[in-house]
């Protein structure tokens, strides 16, 4: 048995990955909190990308506004994502390990927080310009993929 194969056994052998899988209820209720956690995210993601792509930003608010009023969102959606995220995988290792949509999703999901904190940290030290607005799809296009991918594991 490999390294990894008995880090997954013994994953899917913790007390709290018997109790999500044998539930009836549970996987679902951490679905929820999941979907729940990528709204707030990506509805925060949203917002600052399409005042990236104004001049004036969003309503005369600038990024720097924007990004320090979302950051709550930002933070709860992260939160509630990898929280339950980590919880669902935990349940099924197996299915997870192995499945490709999920590995999509997990690189998305890096991309999409690098080009975010990017596009953050940007936002602050200057005015919008062509190269921030670029990002600023790339970051919800990216945002979108990782909603997609997260779909498509149940299909794979």
């Amino acid at each position: 048995m490999s390294t990894d194969q008995r880090l997954l056994s013994w994953i899917q052998h913790t007390p709290i990955s018997t109790v999500i899988r044998r539930s009836d209820w549970a996987v679902m209720a951490l679905e929820a909190v999941h979907l729940l956690g990528l709204a707030l995210l990506g509805g925060a993601v949203c917002i600052l990308a399409l005042a990236a792509l104004r001049p004036a930003g969003l309503r005369g608010l600038s990024i720097t506004m924007l990004s320090r009023g979302l950051r709550p969102l930002f933070g709860v959606g992260l939160f509630l994502m990898a929280a339950s995220g980590a919880l669902i995988t935990t349940a099924m290792p197996y299915k997870y390990y192995f499945n490709t949509a999920f590995r999509l999703k997990m690189t998305l999901l890096v991309a999409a927080l690098a080009a975010t904190a990017w596009l953050l940290r940007m936002g602050r030290h200057c005015a919008p310009s062509g190269r921030q607005r670029s990002l600023a799809m790339a970051s919800a296009l990216l945002w979108l993929g990782v909603g997609f991918s997260g779909r498509l594991i149940g299909f794979l």
